[in-house]
């Protein structure tokens, strides 16, 4: 595999305090990472108020002046859209300005085989993470004594293809891959891959506010981090995220429609669908084998240890409010 080693000098690498021997060198560098994430926390809390919160004011316009009672629902899920994405995104693009760079993606070369092969990883990561969701809510709706809902699914399902088209398959990769791949990983790259990869993860799960796509999320964002660290290139992380988006909602419905009209057809069509997770996930294991030699991590390059680095990243104020911000979430959502 061909790798580009970053030039640590002048890409916001800061060198070890084996190379100066200030003995405040450790305390600045964890007080200037937790400065940083810290930041990142609590604009990604923001993301988080502003993009909830403007739906939840077109909802209420749209009831006030009585138009809710003349659009149709895809209408309003139309307008609900345009009001979260277009305030919120540039919002967050503005303040993560603020934030010091430190360190850039690498540019590898990858080819199609290559980018295949993390498409078939990334399905088999989603298959994997849906299931660890559903099983956590089958047993949470058993201590609730009552079944936990879905409402995505639910969401999906009353929406028309066209519509799905547009929010599920175009808009939200793109809105989503920018805020939670681009503008966090061009600033934060220089912390290492590893926490790079860990907070875009994190942070692109918690967003989705339940733990039925928590999983897979995270799994997802990881992964596509991953791939934007060592390429540079959004456009690749965006169509992986349009493909899946795609064939976890459209094709579905499309399933669904055959299973009504044609038991057999469907039925047929479902053990082949099954079959396909299977094969997703049984590649996806194969693949990682595969490739892990070859996968590479490149570290911060300030010296600091392991347990001061993760205390740093996450043991600050604008990183716990948003832990906070997304556990209300998820608490709504049971």
């Amino acid at each position: 595999m061909e790798y580009q080693t970053p030039d640590f000098h002048n890409s916001g690498y800061g060198p070890g305090p084996w190379w100066n021997p200030d003995p405040d060198y450790e305390k600045r560098v964890v007080k200037e990472t937790r400065t940083c994430f810290s930041r990142v926390g609590l604009i990604y809390t923001i993301f988080i108020i502003v993009a909830n919160g403007s739906q939840w004011l077109a909802a209420v316009f749209l009831a006030e002046s009585g138009l809710m009672t003349r659009i149709s629902w895809n209408q309003y899920m139309l307008m609900s859209l345009f009001s979260m994405y277009p305030v919120a995104v540039p919002l967050t693009w503005l303040l993560m300005k603020t934030v010091p760079a430190k360190g850039r993606p690498v540019r590898e070369s990858w080819r199609l085989g290559k980018l295949t092969g993390f498409f078939v990883f990334c399905m088999g990561a989603l298959y994997v993470g849906n299931f660890v969701g559903r099983v956590l809510m089958l047993f949470a709706g058993l201590i609730k004594g009552e079944p936990i809902l879905n409402d995505m699914e639910g969401l999906i399902t009353s929406m028309e293809p066209w519509m799905i088209l547009v929010s599920a398959v175009i808009a939200a990769p793109v809105m989503e891959e920018l805020v939670f791949r681009k503008f966090l990983l061009d600033r934060i790259a220089g912390y290492g891959h590893w926490t790079a990869m860990m907070v875009s993860g994190v942070l692109f799960g918690i967003v989705h506010g339940n733990f039925y796509q928590f999983f897979y999320a995270f799994f997802l964002g990881v992964v596509f981090a991953y791939v934007y660290l060592h390429t540079g290139k959004i456009r690749y992380t965006i169509g992986f995220h349009m493909l899946i988006n795609f064939m976890g909602s459209i094709l579905p419905l499309e399933l669904l429609k055959i299973v009504q009209k044609n038991a057999l057809i469907g039925g047929i069509l479902s053990t082949g669908n099954l079959m396909l997770m299977i094969g997703f996930i049984i590649c996806g294991v194969i693949l990682l084998a595969y490739y892990w030699r070859d996968l590479s991590f490149p570290p911060a390059m300030d010296g600091i240890s392991t347990k001061k680095r993760i205390g740093s990243v996450w043991l600050n104020v604008g990183m716990i409010a948003f832990l906070a911000c997304g556990l209300i979430l998820f608490a709504m959502s049971l």
